[in-house]
């Protein structure tokens, strides 16, 4: 149903071709061995019937037996940053129309495998974060979207009508710079471009990661009296602000005092 390049186990691009049923095959280029057999001076046709070549290599993704006639849709060179780990085979993941999402590291690495509800039946990746890890993209019929980083942290997304096309992409929709957008076809013939489509983080996180990270909240919670490293005392601080901010203020210290400075009690 789709064909995509990705890197193989020695870095050299792999031609791969998806197979009913949640499987793939790779292309080999056998013709190079044909030519370098004419050019030594020997017959081709002798050699390939001494030892017959494969061009092709077919590779099942796990052992659980799919429906061999869903349809199955591949996409490779999956883009993971920077990282020391770009040598070696890439990254590439299929989805069926029965719901299989997976992400593969070469022939036999399964990273994960995402089971869901919809029928899927369009693929694509972008890097919507922005730092450098290109997340898999899945659309369905009904317009559900699944947005999966490289640790299975999901997002999702509703589009507003049923979809019979999907792609996404790094597009320029308004000035001259391009943004991540993902672009719907409706069976109503409508197409629907969903623009500078970018997400702070993908993995999950709490108010208090948030905070700390900014060098201001350090400082407020000296001017309160409250040890940073005291995690009880900050996040009760915390639920009083977001919750009772009235007694709070009422309890704090700077409250208490007079306005030039003088203590309540000398009055």
């Amino acid at each position: 149903d789709s064909l995509s390049m990705n890197p193989g186990p020695d870095g050299s691009p792999e031609l791969m071709v998806s197979q009913p049923g949640c499987g793939y095959a790779i292309l080999l280029c056998t013709w190079d061995s044909e030519q370098q057999a004419t050019a030594e001076g020997r017959d081709s046709t002798a050699a390939n019937s001494e030892a017959p070549v494969r061009d092709v290599i077919l590779h099942q993704t796990s052992g659980r037996i799919h429906n061999k006639n869903v349809s199955t849709h591949l996409i490779g060179s999956i883009g993971r940053g920077c990282s020391s780990e770009d040598s070696g085979s890439g990254l590439f993941a299929l989805c069926t129309l029965d719901g299989t999402l997976k992400l593969m590291e070469g022939a036999d690495k399964l990273l994960w495998s995402v089971q869901v509800d919809h029928q899927l039946f369009a693929l694509e990746k972008l890097d919507v974060t922005g730092n450098g890890h290109e997340e898999v993209i899945a659309c369905a019929w009904d317009g559900q979207t699944y947005i999966i980083d490289h640790n299975r942290t999901v997002a999702r997304f509703q589009a507003d009508e049923n979809v019979s096309a999907f792609c996404a992409g790094l597009y320029a929709c308004k000035g001259a710079s391009n943004s991540p957008c993902l672009v719907y076809v409706s069976f109503s013939q409508k197409i629907y471009i969903y623009w500078d489509v970018q997400l702070e983080r993908m993995e999950s996180t709490n108010l208090l990661k948030i905070l700390d990270c900014d060098p201001e909240f350090g400082n407020l919670l000296q001017q309160l009296g409250v040890e940073r490293s005291d995690v009880s005392a900050v996040r009760d601080l915390i639920h009083k602000t977001l919750y009772f901010p009235e007694k709070h203020q009422q309890s704090s210290p700077s409250q208490c005092q007079d306005p030039a400075g003088a203590d309540p009690s000398d009055h």
